[in-house]
């Protein structure tokens, strides 16, 4: 993955069509700038990612809001691509919201949070509403946390899409922040939401919420570290932390908080519905949050790795997790261990540890299952198809629906040229997800291997549709045109 460094030009252009005004920002996954469009004047803010190597379907956020009705409680998006003309930078500009986020008010404690039910419910339900307009788009948010909620005044709005979904999503994102991974549901702890259904994916989103609420009234985390989260690690509710907590809303969030996906709320709107009236309730119960001296959250070794994989300490991180698999043989250490690797584009680092331990790639859990998918995209990396080929089957017979495997099965046909065989199942998918990038480009490619180059020239056209912004794509349609196929 190529990083750059963005430095702002002499007068503060950037392309023709923002001028700089102030960094708002600056993260392990890149920069957020107030600035001015050039066209209106109007004034956004315009996120710019560290990881501008990185295709651009990879590095959007939030596409599904491009062009809705904005939602109160959610920040809009308005475009996304590499700036012209010289399309250097890939930028996403959204609304600017002038805030703070619900993380640095909670960190003040009662100097810059009112200790009241009333404003922290009411978060909390904008939250929700949020929320739900996502839902009700088909995405799900998939990082619900206070750093990504914005609050001015009793204004709140969720933000940072950087790991939303649509249900048959094809651009995996992996858990990566520690902040992240303690408001995750189990079941998505070093896992990508590329296995899961829509279903599936508005049940994490569930259990985040819980989370997030669970703090708001404890003052503290269900979990302190990430073994304990993916273990489901036994927790007191948030009545017996404290007192002044209702029994409806103690009720409520023991719901968000079941293991089992299918015991918590089935969906955003019968959450919405039943919260209005716990919240009623609490308020009647008492209106003042009464809190005891919360205890510092431990750093265990899980947290400090994925603390370092934030920071880009890709070498750190591995070493943590290796000096915990070699003393506790944590199959969950081993993962951290090896996807840490892989991050960093050492493939044959770790094609060499996943070798050394069949017994943990082999194993029958979610941790496993997890493995095997990243030995397969090793083994593509290096150009090694034959065991590429054998994962891939592995993988399929596992959850044989997966838009990625299947991509990467289709990959695997051409690279045997079997190009029949992947020009099908590439058809396949694209009428199941029409219109994603990395299938329509394939199946430009596919199309030239078969000689078939009016196919390639309308796949290309609907790819250039998807993304505008590809020099490749430039390339490949003057090419076309040279051949008179434009």
């Amino acid at each position: 993955m190529t990083s750059k460094f963005f430095v702002p030009r002499a007068d503060r252009r950037l392309g023709g069509r923002y001028e700089l005004i102030e960094c708002l920002g600056d993260g392990s996954y890149g920069w957020v700038w107030r600035a001015q469009r050039l066209t209106d004047g109007a004034i956004v803010a315009v996120k710019i990612p560290k990881a501008q190597g990185k295709r651009n379907e990879e590095l959007a956020e939030g596409s599904p809001l491009i062009e809705q009705l904005p939602h109160p409680c959610v920040v809009d998006v308005y475009w996304m691509g590499r700036v012209p003309p010289e399309r250097e930078w890939y930028v996403i500009e959204m609304e600017y919201f002038p805030s703070i986020t619900l993380a640095q008010l909670l960190d003040k404690g009662e100097e810059g949070f009112v200790a009241s039910y009333d404003k922290l419910l009411g978060v909390f339900e904008q939250v929700l509403e949020g929320c739900a307009h996502l839902h009700r788009l088909g995405m799900s948010h998939g990082d619900i946390k206070p750093q990504n909620i914005l609050v001015s005044a009793d204004r709140a709005k969720l933000t940072d899409f950087g790991s939303s979904v649509l249900p048959e999503d094809m651009y995996a994102r992996t858990r990566e922040n520690g902040g992240t991974i303690l408001y995750s549901a189990p079941e998505s702890v070093g896992a990508t939401m590329l296995s899961k259904n829509r279903t599936s994916g508005f049940l994490c989103d569930v259990y985040s919420l819980g989370v997030l609420l669970y703090h708001l009234v404890t003052a503290r985390l269900p979990h302190d570290t990430l073994s304990q989260v993916a273990r489901h690690v036994p927790f007191p509710r948030a009545r017996e932390v404290n007192s002044s907590v209702s029994q409806p809303l103690d009720d409520y969030i023991d719901r968000c908080l079941k293991l089992a996906p299918e015991e918590r709320w089935p969906n955003i709107d019968a959450m919405l519905d039943a919260f209005r009236a716990v919240r009623r309730a609490q308020l009647q119960f008492t209106p003042t949050r009464m809190l005891a001296i919360p205890q510092a959250l431990r750093e265990d070794w899980s947290t400090q790795a994925v603390r370092l994989v934030e920071a880009g300490d890709y070498r750190d991180a591995e070493l943590v997790a290796r000096a915990e698999f070699e003393s506790t043989r944590d199959a969950q250490a081993f993962l951290l261990m090896v996807q840490a690797s892989y991050q960093e584009g050492r493939y044959f680092d770790c094609i060499r540890d996943l070798e050394a331990r069949p017994d943990v790639v082999d194993s029958p859990t979610s941790t496993g299952a997890e493995l095997r998918r990243l030995a397969l995209s090793t083994y593509l990396e290096v150009g090694q198809v034959d065991r590429a080929r054998v994962f891939v089957a592995r993988c399929l017979a596992e959850t044989p629906d997966a838009p990625d495997l299947l991509l990467k099965h289709a990959s695997i046909l051409a690279l045997d040229a079997k190009y029949e065989d992947a020009a099908e199942q590439l058809m396949d998918l694209n009428r199941r997800i029409p219109g994603k990038p990395a299938i329509l480009r394939r199946l430009v490619a596919v199309f030239e291997q078969l000689r078939d180059t009016g196919k390639a020239a309308a796949f290309l056209r609907a790819y250039q549709k998807a993304a505008p912004d590809d020099p490749w794509a430039a390339s490949k349609a003057e090419h076309f045109r040279a051949l008179g196929l434009a």
